[in-house]
């Protein structure tokens, strides 16, 4: 219990030491008080990325639809909340491996959801000009009351500007020390407490699961574009499986880290006799190279 204890205070301190050295002790803050922060370009965006990643993001709605989308005078199915929506973007391109790696991103997120937290899905919106709001809502998806740790989190690279004539995400601050999800009239848009983001490109939002969130409706002309990672902790069913699915070139070129992100060291379910033990060792593996590397002692490890 004692080395539990210890093990657990330095890796808090690990931590704490990134988050200094990155200078992300103001969002730290924000995300306590508040449930969700809004960390600037120069910060969230490292060499370009938030520009390469809008680019890769428009290569692939053209690849699966055969056209690209215009940024400018395009619009998405007005009948959605969030416009169009493209899913499993992780192997798509290079670039969204650095998202997913992105230091600042992963300080943050590693604050509410720990070390092994892994990445549930990833997937890239398309909103152009509708009607349709998107009502206030929780991401835990868990019926009140809610715990009060984060049990997952969401990240949205803003990859176009933000505003609320843009159809901006809106929050309501601290609602996440609530522990319940919104009921009846608090679901509306147009609650009282609700903020919009206003933000330029290249800007990342990070939030507690707990947190009442939901969107305006784009009345400007053109398209919002953004990149959501819902990250959740392991014990959390995810929405995409890369369980054994990744190619061994993306994990050769990518840290230790990567692999715990990307579900390696999860042990899928087995009915076969010898499966769970065959499923321990694979994902030990990858736990034992980023402890190694890392200096962090994941919780989670099977000893």
């Amino acid at each position: 219990m004692a080395e539990a204890a210890t093990a657990a205070k330095s890796d808090r301190d690990h931590l704490w030491n990134e988050v200094c050295d990155l200078g992300l002790q103001t969002y730290i803050a924000d995300l306590d008080a508040n449930g969700y922060t809004v960390v600037p370009p120069e910060l969230a965006s490292p060499n370009g990325l938030a520009e390469r990643m809008l680019e890769a993001c428009l290569d692939v709605a053209e690849r699966r639809s055969g056209e690209r989308p215009d940024l400018a005078t395009g619009s998405t199915d007005p009948d959605s909340p969030v416009g169009g929506a493209m899913d499993t973007m992780l192997l798509e391109h290079p670039v969204f491996e650095e998202s997913l790696m992105n230091p600042v991103m992963l300080a943050l997120v590693t604050h509410l959801c720990d070390y092994n937290v892994v990445l549930s899905s990833m997937s890239c919106s398309i909103k152009g000009p509708s009607d349709v709001q998107f009502h206030l809502h929780t991401d835990t998806r868990l019926p009140s009351p809610l715990p009060a740790q984060a049990l997952v989190c969401k990240c949205i690279y803003l990859l176009t500007d933000f505003n609320r004539d843009k159809g901006s995400t809106v929050f309501v601050p601290g609602s996440h020390k609530w522990c319940r999800n919104p009921e009846g009239s608090e679901t509306s848009i147009d609650n009282d407490h609700a903020v919009p983001i206003d933000a330029p490109a290249g800007s990342l939002v990070v939030f507690q699961g707990n947190v009442w969130h939901g969107a305006h409706n784009r009345v400007a002309p053109g398209l919002r574009v953004s990149l959501h990672l819902l990250m959740v902790r392991p014990i959390i069913r995810t929405r995409e499986d890369f369980i054994g699915r990744i190619p061994q070139a993306v994990l050769d070129r990518n840290p230790a880290r990567f692999a715990i992100l990307a579900q390696q060291a999860l042990v899928p379910g087995s009915i076969e006799p010898g499966d769970l033990k065959l499923n321990v060792q694979r994902t030990q593996k990858y736990i034992s190279a980023f402890e190694e590397e890392s200096g962090v002692r994941l919780p989670a490890k099977h000893r």
